[in-house]
């Protein structure tokens, strides 16, 4: 699909690049700033890691495409699994944009006076719950529409799966090896693999988005043969 559709390709590119831009530059003026080379200090609204930054902006921007575009491929081919994984990724958008595990991490923390676990502290253990708790939630959906659907759709969501995995390891186990460390360097490396894996996930929902086309079937499409006939 990628390789027979150009705007796919453009769009991709863009998406990316920017991801790469968005994350490298505030790291380039911290490290700068850090060997005693500059004094300029790194801007609150282009820190990666502070709520309510332009890259925190971007990054709820792109998993609310993604969400959209999900659901967009769920209109055209009312596959079930495409709409539980629209819904997956809505409340990506949802728990960045309005900080959710943490307010419920915290919300369980003060309620039941939770014990902390080894080198964690007790709001680490509410929002390990608060994210299964939701986990339970979206993935019933989504495991039992995947067991609906034929083995080119399983092999598609599949895709999301890897990508959704990835942003959890980083969003998860990143984040409390940061708080472990209180490195930088990790710090960087949790909220700059959180914006990749969201935005390799928007990259292919759009693609997906744009091979099915609005009446192509799944079972046709066919990797050797022109984008423009394969429907």
């Amino acid at each position: 699909m990628y390789r027979n559709d150009r705007l796919s390709r453009v769009f991709a590119l863009i998406v990316i690049c920017l991801n790469i831009f968005v994350i490298t530059v505030p790291f380039a003026i911290e490290a700068i700033r850090s060997v005693g080379i500059s004094r300029y200090d790194l801007p609150a609204r282009l820190n990666i890691s502070r709520d309510g930054s332009l890259p925190e902006m971007f990054n709820y921007g792109q998993a609310a495409l993604c969400a959209l575009f999900l659901f967009g491929v769920w209109l055209r081919t009312r596959e079930h699994m495409f709409l539980a994984w629209s819904l997956i990724f809505s409340f990506v958008t949802l728990d960045d944009a309005a900080r959710f595990h943490e307010r419920g991490g915290l919300l369980l923390a003060a309620t039941f006076d939770l014990v902390s676990l080894p080198g964690m502290r007790a709001r680490d253990t509410g929002e390990i719950i608060t994210w299964s708790m939701v986990a339970l939630g979206l993935l019933a959906p989504l495991l039992w529409s995947s067991h609906q659907s034929r083995p080119r759709q399983q092999g598609l969501g599949s895709v999301f799966l890897l990508l959704f995995a990835c942003l959890v390891g980083f969003a998860v186990v990143v984040d409390m090896l940061h708080f472990l460390t209180g490195s930088k360097l990790v710090g960087y490396a949790e909220d700059g693999g959180e914006m990749l894996s969201i935005a390799v996930a928007c990259c292919c929902a759009f693609i997906l988005y744009r091979g099915l086309g609005r009446d192509a079937d799944l079972q046709a499409l066919d990797p050797s043969l022109p984008f423009s006939k394969r429907t």
